[in-house]
């Protein structure tokens, strides 16, 4: 028999509204099949109803206030969850989801309870609403809204679940309306309007729910017998009460558009209606709750066309989809309902029987009561587990693969309840990796200098009182000072000693810190290779390719605007091949061999992308650029610069270059990025690229540092088909899912991460 749960659910206030809406349907669902059902918020008018359906509510002032205020309940909520033994904490907005975050957070391992999150709107994309993205599993309310997560925030698709809202079925029925409820409404709004057809806005008071639109429609068609009541309080927003009234009074509408404010029986009032109205037009509902109330009650439905109104209303057989905005085709929209009320009613009708096979409160708590007891097993699973506190070291977080993986690995550990620390000079990625849930302490260990060795003592400070019990160390020198570190502390305090092998490093006693790991990570067969070699080492080497995330490099996940904008600031030639070379820009990424092999290639219809950051490394830049003019290359070769995008950046080409030869790629990311995102790839062979790459399957490998052999593999793939180069990207996007993604190396590395804790507690 399945655990009841303790659950939490946590907003701001208990009012009106869709999120309130879902909050209570829920809560009370859970306290019926004998959950013990707990909602924190402020208050509000829906408090009453909680309560005499037997939930707890906890009653928090000023929880979701922007204020210092709310900060106090972090520690209260922590010491709260405790107490009561809360198996699932559900956070519902943002301002309240900071606070709880924070307070889960600090609870140990093994008394956290499992944190769900839910996306119930649009919210603006920034560091405030990735909090939204969180939740150990995320719910979206819509397909709009998930696409919306996917498209603007970096989260593993597999955690995020759609579940739709839905309404009470023993509200909002027709049968369960009495007459005398219809007729108290009638006679409280409608008095003299007998016989006129009424049209229904319900929705709070603002900008963004369209009455201004719904009043503008009207005007066009004002001399129809109508009567529109728009239902929302007053006094909430009284600017733009005192807006919509204006309006009303210069249309000359004042008695054919009325206020009629707050309403507590919105079924009865839903049952006066002919017609009901969702305006939304500055922004598209996340889901449309009123849509799938109004068609509950049997009433038809006029909508605009975006959000979550292209799930629920179906056009001309629910009711109607208007462009978003548009007065005009809104008018002309309610002037055919109004005109033929008989089809009006029959799509009712079947909007009534649509709702009640989709979009019922009752399948909505059973899928979430489903997700709760899933949720909770993995927090139990994973409390069975080794807790792990991962600390990782390297020099900066800016751009490189290093840099990457030490992120996908970081977010990761935060997403899977471990602790996740990084210790680095700092760069343009640390927000992103505090974002993601990692802790980042700047400290300069990258630097060749005796200054490095100052943070010896700090950094053993840190390990000790993070309780580390991973030190991973991803590049030489920070290796050295955490090595020394580890070194310091008393053998039975030591962390768990990881390296992680990125490159062909030279072979001297510098580089043999990187062998000197209890585990080792060798991110190729050919770095394994390399160790096995040069070094005294075969104990725990571990091959672990490293991956993209498949997520963020996903063609699905790039909308138009972004390559629109991308390919506008580039000034790419849309009738022109676009070859691309990303990268560093050093002589080790081979961009002087790839501008030597244009001048041997025989087809000149192409434009050449040089992409990556041109202050990183002025001589060499100065170097290329002397190059490019000396050799009338200027019409064709560009730099770009460092770019943000990179999915993007790869949908824009044609084919992708990676022409390191004076070192070996120990992997090749940028060439498995660029099969992600369904595009071939010429790669020089050596290296991790003999490893990604399948010649005449995903791409072409040439000899190293050899023009020659890059110009005629550049030739041969502009004279190819479209279709032949389409096949060669698809080939690479199912090799890239079978063996290098980000969440299986992440797997893997944790799964070794647990091997060596446990190989040194039996020892």
């Amino acid at each position: 028999m399945a655990k009841k749960l303790t659950v939490v659910q946590l907003l701001p206030e208990l009012d009106e509204g869709g999120v309130e809406g879902e909050t209570l349907d829920l809560a009370i669902y859970l306290a019926k099949q004998g959950y013990r059902s707990i909602v924190i918020s402020g208050g509000g008018r829906l408090v009453p109803l909680l309560e005499k359906a037997g939930c707890i509510h906890v009653h928090w002032p000023c929880i979701g206030e922007k204020s210092y205020r709310c900060l106090r309940y972090i520690f209260k909520l922590k010491n709260f969850l405790a107490a009561e033994k809360v198996d699932i904490l559900h956070l519902r907005s943002r301002l309240p989801a900071w606070v709880g975050y924070f307070a889960w957070k600090m609870m140990p391992k093994g008394k956290k309870p499992s944190l769900i999150s839910t996306f119930h709107g649009f919210y603006s994309v920034n560091s405030y609403s990735c909090i939204m993205t969180r939740g150990e599993r995320v719910v979206a309310v819509s397909e709009t809204i998930k696409k919306h997560i996917l498209e603007n925030y970096k989260v593993d698709e597999s955690k995020i679940s759609l579940i739709h809202g839905g309404f009470d079925t023993s509200e909002f029925s027709p049968a369960s309306v009495s007459s005398d409820r219809i007729n108290l409404l009638r006679q409280k709004w409608l008095e003299g309007y007998q016989d006129t057809p009424v049209i229904i806005l319900p929705g709070r008071l603002t900008q963004w729910k369209g009455q201004d639109l719904l009043i503008d429609s009207l005007a066009r068609i004002k001399s129809h017998n109508f009567v529109a009541l728009l239902i929302g309080d007053i006094g909430e927003n009284p600017s733009f009460t005192r807006k919509l009234r204006e309006r009303i009074q210069i249309n000359g509408l004042k008695k054919k558009v009325l206020l009629v404010g707050h309403c507590s029986d919105m079924p009865a009032a839903l049952l006066l209606a002919d017609v009901v109205v969702s305006a939304s037009s500055s922004q598209p509902e996340a889901f449309g709750k009123v849509a799938i109330e109004a068609m509950a009650m049997g009433k038809p439905i006029i909508a605009t066309a975006h959000g979550g109104s292209l799930e629920t209303v179906l056009h001309k057989k629910t009711g109607w989809l208007v462009p978003p905005g548009n007065s005009p085709k809104m008018a002309s929209v309610i002037q055919n309902a109004l005109e033929d009320l008989g089809n009006a009613q029959l799509l009712g009708q079947q909007g009534l029987e649509w709702v009640n096979s989709q979009f019922t409160a009752e399948s909505m708590c059973q899928k979430t009561i489903a997700l709760y007891h899933k949720a909770y097993e993995e927090t139990v699973a994973r409390s069975a587990l080794p807790s792990l506190s991962v600390m990782q070291l390297l020099p900066e977080l800016n751009s490189g693969g290093v840099e990457r993986g030490t992120l996908e690995m970081g977010q990761y550990l935060a997403q899977h309840g471990f602790t996740s620390i990084v210790v680095s000079a700092g760069g343009r990625l640390v927000e992103q990796l505090v974002e993601e849930g990692s802790e980042h302490y700047e400290k300069p260990i990258g630097s060749k200098s005796p200054v490095s060795l100052l943070y010896l003592w700090s950094l053993r400070r840190l390990i000790k009182k993070k309780k580390v019990n991973i030190l991973h160390l991803r590049s030489r020198m920070p290796a050295w000072i955490g090595y020394v570190v580890w070194k310091m502390l008393l053998p039975g305090s030591r962390p768990i000693l990881v390296t992680t092998f990125h490159g062909f490093y030279s072979v001297n006693a510098y580089s043999g810190i990187m062998a000197k790991g209890e585990g080792v990570i060798a991110i190729s067969n050919s770095i394994k290779k390399h160790i096995y070699d040069n070094y005294d080492r075969e104990h725990n080497v571990r091959l672990i390719f490293r991956g993209v995330d498949s997520d963020y490099f996903n063609i699905e996940s790039v909308s138009q605007e972004r390559l629109t904008h991308l390919s506008k600031s580039w000034g790419i030639d849309s009738r022109k091949p676009v070859l691309m070379l990303p990268g560093r820009l050093t002589r080790l990424k081979g961009q002087k061999i790839f501008l030597k092999s244009l001048l041997l290639v025989k087809n000149s219809n192409y434009q050449a992308l040089l992409v990556g950051d041109i202050e990183e490394n002025q001589n060499y830049v100065a170097e290329l650029k002397k190059f490019i003019f000396e050799n009338n290359l200027s019409e064709r070769v560009r730099f770009v610069g460092h770019c943000t995008d990179m999915p993007a950046s790869f949908l824009l080409a044609d084919i992708v270059l990676s022409t390191s030869s004076l070192e070996p790629e120990a992997f090749g990311r940028t060439s498995v990025e660029a099969m992600a995102m369904g595009k071939p790839v010429i790669a020089t062979a050596h290296g991790g690229s003999l490893e990604t790459i399948v010649p005449g399957v995903t791409g072409w490998l040439v000899k190293p540092s050899d023009p020659k052999s890059l110009a005629a593999a550049i030739d041969e793939a502009l004279e190819m088909k479209e279709e032949e180069l389409v096949k060669l990207g698809v080939n690479g996007m199912e090799r890239v899912q079978q063996n290098f993604t980000a969440k299986s190396m992440c797997e893997k590395t944790v799964l070794f991460y647990e091997e060596l804790l446990k190989e040194r507690s039996s020892s």
